[in-house]
């Protein structure tokens, strides 16, 4: 970074006397990442924006941020909370608000100016704005309302993590509605209400819905952290008397349904629960605030059973018309009843919400048996299905969803089932017989592609029925294309898979689980990261992994969680746990940095990632562990039952307890905890050697012989002695090549294998891998573009056909057929890499990605003997490209070779060329 200081400096100096305009424009200005957002409970958010100029090499070089209490202050150039002044600096992003302390439910208007890189002013940005939420327990108003009193459990540990109550009896299976009658006398100003409903709510004023979430707010540790949202309803209230309306769904706080993971007793469990603070701003000034207490009512209406695994059942014919409205007569409600708060802090969301994001036709129905129709939407989805009948009074639909058939073409209703008791993903809809009748449910949520009913007179049409895609709404912000269309549709299906895989948690196998498996979501980090905009959904997930810590620091194998997995009472760890699981804290904490450069969360997660590791040293003997998942679905997964397969669980375990040894003694020292990191960085020395000594064959170079996992692991995380390294590789390529460049790693493996390879001068190689089109690997389960991503690479054996885990694998396309990835020098995307990969099996690649700074492009075509490559470099950033030096040797042209900066050696035979921000095109010679 030296080589900045001087041009920081002079244009620092100049930022008073230059009055000449810049052509750089800003935009995309979020707080919190967000563009606009609201219910933001920080004091003091993150603010940032972006730069584009036409000119390449367009950098900042001075700030100043003036926040509002209006937007006509702001157009006045006077900021009344906050005049940052002139701030000599290149951050454009993860800039920290400093101005008056912020007050709850309070809009702030902001903008930025800068100085670019010739040290011009550039114009004021547009104005963007963030809401506040609550900054303060003070100013939470409100009691939590519910149907019936139930006191909360303040106990938390160890649920069992196998036996489960042959006759447990489920209670409170129907939604709950809420509603209560204000009067507004004049004109609204701001209206603002902050909501949480357990497990799920709707909220309506008027009888119209408010926003467009579904299933919010999403699923925490309730005993830790209860989640609400913010919304303006300035538009939704009127004059005279108003109606607010909440129906209340079970989710997974109230479950009535036994699982694998016992969340039916769940120590959070009560009845549903409602808290809510509607704050009225009345153009004289007046304020108002309605909230939940007892003078609300409380009834029943269609949604007679909700279950976030089971379905639901809506009995039309116990509707109640306009329930939510102010005309309703509720004389026949009971009232409702305060109850205890849940233990849990009462945080603002954060993390995208739930929605509908695309509805779907039938590709086809037919009639595999006398009166039951089989409906395929020709992919695996997530959400419900709406569906328009007509039939008598109590006729009874049962309609089942999932992703696999019978032979008799019948839908396979056992598959996916094992985790679940009981009722399975089955909407089952009774009809008043009065006319044409619509169903849609509202809590709940299925993995299918096949949708089969019974019960109706009439096979039904393609007009008929629609299925709603469901799960977080995250923007998506990457794109690859290539000329082989096989990697296309992989493509599609690593995006439809990971978009199916997140509600509330990301990678979580949303049919036969729906839980947050902690690896999971590990090996899926980066592959979302590039695909989507997924930062703050990987906070909350951050959140949680600590929320599930337990004094020991040992963490759960899922996140949330309510109990299970917890170490058991004796405390050693649990069969299905291993380090890698609960240690998948560090690779969310580490992504999490090196993809926004926030220092904040490594300083946030700091405590806790520190604890792990000291739980691990409780668990180790003589600097090894022993336990206890290991390189999960290997290639030999399928013959050895569960477990581990080729690679010893005492090498993986033992590895990632260096790494994380290894980390904690780096982000200490990030964090001027020099002792702490001299401390951890001999630990780390230590368990090095150990492991070493123990597993390293100096004569061979094999650490495990055969296992791809065991030869890639201390590779990739700097295991290994240099004097060593060139043996352990030779090995390394001999356990790929045994497999004939198949992959035959498993969770733990797959990603330090590919990263290696293709980091360490062996990209074709990985390549090779990725690109097999038969088993083990991915290309296999790709049949289209409407394709989805399996959980076992081998096919054989255990596994389910829709799983996060199988599209891991598309970091791959970006970070390295694309070449975009970070400088793990300088984290956040300031500055980084780009070293697109010429694969001689295509004739073309383009890849695009955002990051906090904006969309970098890594595109190139084969024409005739040459390669056209073309870079785009967001403002405010510089990248290095690196390229083979057999181009510098026979020639590169074109317009890209004029701007770049002078070439430098690097490894592997490669040089790099600095680019400014900016477009680039390289005319390349191979």
């Amino acid at each position: 970074m030296k080589k900045h200081i001087l041009p920081l400096l002079v244009a620092c100096l100049l930022f008073a006397c230059k009055t000449n305009q810049s052509d750089v424009r800003l935009t995309n200005l979020t707080c919190e990442y967000v563009i606009n957002p609201v219910g933001i409970d920080h004091p003091a958010p993150l603010l940032g924006w972006q730069m584009f100029s036409v000119e390449n090499g367009a950098a900042q070089t001075a700030y100043r941020i003036l926040v509002a209490e209006s937007p006509e202050a702001l157009e006045k150039n006077t900021g009344d909370v906050w005049d940052s002044g002139e701030v000599c600096s290149e951050k454009s992003q993860n800039i920290s608000y400093r101005g008056n302390p912020l007050v709850s439910g309070q809009y702030y208007w902001w903008k930025v100016q800068i100085r670019d890189q010739h040290g011009k002013l550039t114009e004021w940005s547009s104005p963007a704005s963030w809401l506040t939420g609550l900054l303060s327990e003070s100013d939470r108003q409100g009691e939590w309302i519910s149907q019936r009193y139930a006191d909360v459990s303040p106990e938390r540990g160890f649920i069992d993590s196998w036996k489960k109550p042959g006759s447990y009896k489920a209670t409170d299976t129907s939604a709950v509605y809420l509603r209560k009658n204000f009067d507004v006398a004049e004109s609204i100003k701001k209206a603002v209400v902050f909501v949480s409903g357990l497990g799920y709510y709707e909220l309506y004023i008027n009888g119209k819905k408010v926003g467009d979430h579904v299933m919010a707010p999403t699923f925490t540790d309730y005993q830790r952290q209860v989640n609400y949202a913010t919304y303006d309803v300035t538009s939704f209230a009127e004059k005279g008397k108003n109606a607010l309306g909440v129906i209340l769904g079970n989710g997974f706080y109230n479950s009535p349904t036994e699982d694998l993971f016992q969340m039916e007793k769940a120590r959070w469990k009560t009845p549903p629960k409602l808290w809510l603070q509607l704050a009225i701003e009345y153009a004289d000034g007046r304020k108002e605030t309605i909230i939940t207490d007892n003078t609300w009512t409380c009834g029943s209406g269609e949604i007679v059973f909700n279950s976030i695994r089971a379905g639901e059942t809506i009995d039309k014919r116990q509707l109640q018309t306009g329930w939510n409205l102010a005309s309703f007569d509720d004389s026949g409600w009971k009232k409702a009843v305060t109850v205890p708060a849940p233990i849990g802090r009462l945080r603002a969301e954060y993390m995208p919400p739930m929605k509908v994001t695309q509805s779907i036709r039938p590709e086809n129905i037919t009639e595999p048996q006398k009166g039951v129709y089989l409906v395929d939407f020709g992919k695996n989805i997530t959400g419900w299905i709406s569906l328009k009948v007509t039939g008598s009074k109590g006729q009874r639909i049962q309609c089942d969803h999932n992703e696999a058939l019978n032979d008799d073409g019948t839908l396979n209703t056992k598959y996916s089932t094992t985790h679940t008791g009981g009722r399975f993903q089955r909407e089952i809809f009774i009809l008043t017989g009065e006319g044409e009748e619509f169903f849609e449910p509202r809590f709940t949520y299925h993995g299918f592609r096949y949708v089969q009913i019974r019960g109706l007179k009439d096979k039904p049409s393609p007009d008929d029925i629609t299925a709603k895609s469901v799960h977080t709404a995250l923007d998506t912000i990457g794109r690859f294309t290539c000329s082989d269309e096989p990697f296309n549709n992989m493509q599609q299906a690593i995006q439809r898979t990971l978009m199916n895989s997140i509600h509330g948690m990301p990678a979580e196998e949303p049919t036969r689980e729906k839980m947050g498996w902690t690896l999971d979501a590990g090996d899926a980090m980066e592959a979302y990261l590039y695909n989507f905009d997924a930062i703050n959904a990987y906070k909350k997930s951050l959140q949680d992994f600590m929320d599930a810590q337990e004094p020991s620091g040992h963490i759960a194998a899922i996140v949330p969680t309510n109990g299970w997995s917890y170490a058991l009472p004796s405390g050693k760890p649990i069969y299905w746990d291993d380090p890698w699981w609960g240690g998948s804290i560090f690779i969310i904490a580490d992504g999490l940095f090196r993809f926004t450069g926030d220092t904040a969360v490594i300083a946030h997660a700091f405590d806790a990632l520190k604890g792990y590791v000291d739980f691990l040293t409780t668990t180790a003997k003589n600097d090894t562990l022993d336990w206890s998942l290991g390189d999960w679905l290997d290639l030999t997964h399928g013959s050895k039952g569960v477990g581990p397969g080729l690679t010893p669980v005492t090498q993986t375990s033992t590895a990632g307890y260096w790494w994380m040894n290894e980390r904690v003694s780096a982000y200490a020292r990030m964090l001027g905890k020099n002792a702490l990191a001299d401390e951890y960085a001999k630990n780390a020395q230590r368990i090095k050697y150990n492991f070493n000594r123990v597993f390293l064959d100096e004569t061979t170079g094999w650490y495990y012989e055969g296992s791809q996992t065991a030869q890639a692991l201390p590779l990739f995380l700097g295991m290994v002695p240099e004097n060593m390294k060139a043996k352990v590789e030779e090995k390394l390529i001999e356990a790929v090549e045994r497999f004939d460049d198949h992959i035959s790693a498993g969770f733990i493996g797959t990603n330090p294998l590919l990263n290696y390879l293709a980091s360490n001068g062996q990209a074709d190689r990985a390549f090779r891998i990725v690109g097999q089109k038969d088993t083990p690997g991915w290309l296999h389960m790709v049949r289209d573009a409407k394709s989805t991503m399996g959980e076992n690479l081998n096919a054989k054996g255990y596994g389910s056909g829709h799983h996060p885990y199988g599209s891991c694998v598309g970091f791959f396309l970006f970070k390295y057929m694309g070449g975009i990835r970070p400088d793990e020098t300088q984290p956040g995307f300031k500055n980084f890499i780009i070293e697109p990969l010429f694969v001689p099996e295509m004739e073309n690649i383009s890849v695009k990605t955002a990051s906090l700074y904006g969309t970098t492009e890594s595109s190139w075509k084969r024409e005739n003997d040459r390669i056209k490559l073309r870079i785009v470099i967001p403002g405010n950033t510089t990248a290095e490209l690196l390229l083979s030096e057999a181009f510098f040797t026979k020639g590169i042209k074109g317009d890209g070779k004029k701007l770049a900066e002078k070439a430098t050696d690097k490894p592997f035979g490669k040089k790099g060329l600095m680019l400014r921000s900016g477009t680039y095109e390289f005319e390349l010679i191979p």
